[in-house]
């Protein structure tokens, strides 16, 4: 293995093991099961392998005995707003999670041919907003500033060769988020949440067309009347190759669907149906430099789309209304480098 990547591979490991080292604690994040703050507010999923998108691998996998590294920062917007009661009808918008700033390091490892096992640790650096306090006074203390996310580790196997068709692809993972650190507030999941996925990938000339398919399975928790239990996953992109090597363009969207009722316990009895869909698109540039060399640079920045439904009973009927749910931000933008070998391109 080259100096170079060996040097990279030991601070990638230093960063995981410093973010992930905080013992567990016993003690739930919150203890009011109407409004448990033990979950990531951050639903999108880096992925921690090869990636022209934002929210999707790769069919190719790290080839055995290579690693590939990266690093990536994500400033977040309102992931997670609330309406509260107050003097005025309408009611108050609570910026319980105004702006997220996460930061993540992460590494894939060829094991044999066509599979790959992957680490992700991440932390948030910086974060503002009224916490869960700030719900029932304007006068709570705010949310800590900082927190260590949960470390995420997988494991895929690119079926590519067996299919034997040039131009498309088949990758078969299970990724899984590990409840290891301080249960910080809006940062933790209260236990683990596992995603079996299969990503399907079709490449003609400079065109690249991307799918993904996949549930994450984790225990539930209540905010504010509405219940985040199981979901489903599903993303799609296009990316073209405007210049080779020098800017590839893409678009996608990702979106997370509940696969339940998403009403929670302090959900009003007028509604009489909820459904809390996460989904955001993304719009990336990516650069080689202009050259086969291993580093890669992408750029992006995306928004909410309003998926999330609440159906009230009214003296006119049920009436629903679409809106973007918790974990949900108005707005992304991400900044990824990402380094691999030259033999992997």
């Amino acid at each position: 293995m080259p100096r170079g990547t060996k040097r990279l591979l030991a601070a990638a490991l230093l960063s995981v093991s410093a973010l992930s080292a905080g013992p567990a604690q016993a003690v739930e994040c919150a203890s009011n099961p109407q409004f448990s703050t033990c979950f990531d507010a951050n639903g999108l999923w880096l992925p921690a392998g090869r990636a022209t998108f934002l929210s999707m691998p790769d069919t190719r996998v790290t080839k055995p005995g290579q690693v590939d590294l990266g690093a990536a920062s994500e400033l977040l917007r309102q992931p997670l707003v609330l309406r509260a009661a107050s003097p005025d009808r309408d009611g108050r918008d609570v910026d319980v999670l105004e702006y997220a700033l996460d930061v993540s390091y992460f590494l894939s490892f060829g094991l044999i041919r066509n599979l790959e096992t992957s680490l992700l640790a991440s932390m948030r650096a910086h974060q503002t907003g009224a916490g869960v306090g700030g719900i029932a006074s304007q006068s709570a203390p705010p949310l800590e500033h900082n927190a260590v996310r949960d470390p995420r580790i997988g494991v895929a196997y690119s079926l590519d060769e067996a299919l034997a068709t040039p131009g498309l692809g088949l990758r078969l993972a299970v990724d899984a988020t590990l409840p290891l650190g301080d249960r910080s507030p809006f940062a933790n999941e209260r236990s683990f949440v596992a995603m079996p996925s299969a990503t399907f990938g079709f490449q003609q000339r400079a065109l690249q067309l991307r799918a993904e398919f996949g549930a994450r399975l984790r225990r539930s928790v209540d905010f504010g009347g509405v219940t985040l239990a199981n979901q489903g996953f599903v993303a799609l992109g296009v990316a073209v190759s405007v210049f080779p090597n020098w800017l590839t363009v893409s678009a996608e969207a990702f979106g997370l669907p509940s696969l339940s009722d998403s009403r929670g316990r302090a959900a009003s009895p007028r509604v009489t149906e909820a459904l809390l869909f996460p989904a955001e698109w993304l719009a990336g540039l990516h650069t080689s430099f202009g050259d086969r060399g291993p580093w890669t640079v992408s750029l992006a920045a995306g928004g909410g789309i309003p998926l999330s439904s609440e159906t009230r009973a009214s003296s006119a009927g049920p009436q629903t209304s679409y809106f973007m749910g918790m974990t949900t931000p108005d707005f992304r933008s991400l900044v990824i480098v990402r380094f691999a070998p030259l033999e992997q391109r």
